[in-house]
């Protein structure tokens, strides 16, 4: 639980950098997906949220596994 509460205080703590202005509106529409792939404001974040999620699941597979095991 402990875990989940300081995961869950740091992206609170940093959701303000996601709203900040950046470079970038003028290469693409801000409506188009080749905006939010290009624009690293917007790629990193992404990034980061797949590779958390994939983390994660493998986790909790690995931890499903391990509960299947010792049965």
């Amino acid at each position: 639980m402990i875990r989940k509460n300081t995961l869950s205080s740091a992206l609170l703590i940093l959701l303000p950098f996601l709203a900040q202005a950046h470079e970038g509106h003028g290469h693409f529409p801000g409506h188009e997906l080749a905006h939010y792939l290009a624009s690293p404001g917007h790629a990193i974040p992404i990034l980061a949220v797949l590779v958390l999620s994939i983390v994660a699941i493998v986790a909790r597979q690995r931890a499903w596994a391990k509960k299947r095991a010792d049965k």
